[in-house]
């Protein structure tokens, strides 16, 4: 006879280790959040003080909303040009087909994903250098006027370094994406327009791209979630500099909990950041389960 408890038993250990390590740290950072707590001057959990610190965020905290700018300005422009450059690499990679070299550039252009993102930043921090750093002397070569300029102390170079990371970064991931959804495609219509003498732009353009619209809403929001947490690079490229020109909210999260020490404050910041975050997600996850 069949247990019919069996299932349940199965599944139990992965739920209490989901339990320990999701559910539980949530519930304890929303309660932290609540209280006044800086570890710097008491060790237990401060007095209670409701959503005052969430009020304090959105109406008192300029360092917050300058965050939030900065937060979105690279989410914006990490989004589209990684999704850009994504897909003019897969395009390309399809045209020239399945040789045994491009089979070999496939995977020398993948490379780039497999680095951890703290590596990624200490990386191109030394490629920044203006003294010995590749990127900084072929900048120099090209531009003439970015020969010698610390890149990484300009506010505006600094976070266009930050995003030009993030998109090497990412950029093969959804290249690999978008070349399994190009090759999905029905070849009908396509040959169809070909023979009607339509360009290769206006296949990509009127054919291709519109039955690409749920593969690119699915690559729009997970790049979205991806780069609205971006910590590691930020804390090894450009800590957040010059200045707070490149201070996300992942990174003010850091600050405020492992430098200032005030957890209540950082967990409140951290939920603010969570609760967008969980929206996308929620649409990501809607829009996959319509789709299946």
């Amino acid at each position: 006879m069949v247990d019919k408890h069996l299932k349940y038993w199965l599944v139990a250990p992965a739920l209490i280790i989901m339990a320990m390590t999701l559910l539980y740290p949530l519930v304890a950072g929303f309660w932290f959040s609540l209280h006044n707590w800086n570890i710097a001057q008491e060790a237990t959990l401060g007095p209670f003080v409701g959503l005052d610190n969430y009020r304090l965020i959105l109406t008192d905290d300029p360092d917050f909303w300058g965050s939030v700018r900065v937060t979105g300005i690279f989410t914006v422009f990490s989004v589209v040009i990684t999704l850009v450059l994504a897909m003019a690499l897969a395009l390309a990679l399809l045209l020239v087909g399945n040789d045994g070299l491009t089979v070999n550039v496939r995977t020398l252009l993948v490379l780039p994903f497999s680095m951890s993102p703290a590596l990624l930043g200490i990386s191109w921090r030394f490629l920044l250098n203006p003294e010995f750093g590749a990127i900084s002397a072929g900048l120099g070569a090209i531009i003439p006027a970015l020969k010698g300029v610390p890149i990484l102390a300009d506010p505006t170079l600094a976070m266009a370094a930050l995003i030009a990371s993030d998109v090497w970064h990412w950029s093969p991931y959804f290249m690999l994406l978008f070349v399994g959804a190009l090759a999905a495609l029905p070849q009908e219509t396509i040959e169809a327009a070909q023979v009607d003498g339509a360009s290769r732009f206006r296949v990509f353009w009127e054919i291709m791209l519109p039955q690409l619209r749920p593969v690119l809403t699915i690559a729009i929001l997970l790049k979205a979630i991806f780069s609205l947490k971006v910590l590691d690079q930020v804390v090894t490229l450009t800590a957040g500099g010059p200045g707070t020109a490149t201070e996300t909210l992942a990174h003010l999260v850091y600050l405020t909990a492992f430098r200032f020490y005030d957890l209540g404050y950082s967990a409140a910041i951290a939920y603010l950041l969570a609760a967008v975050m969980g929206v996308l997600a929620l649409l990501y996850t809607r829009f996959v389960m319509e789709r299946a």
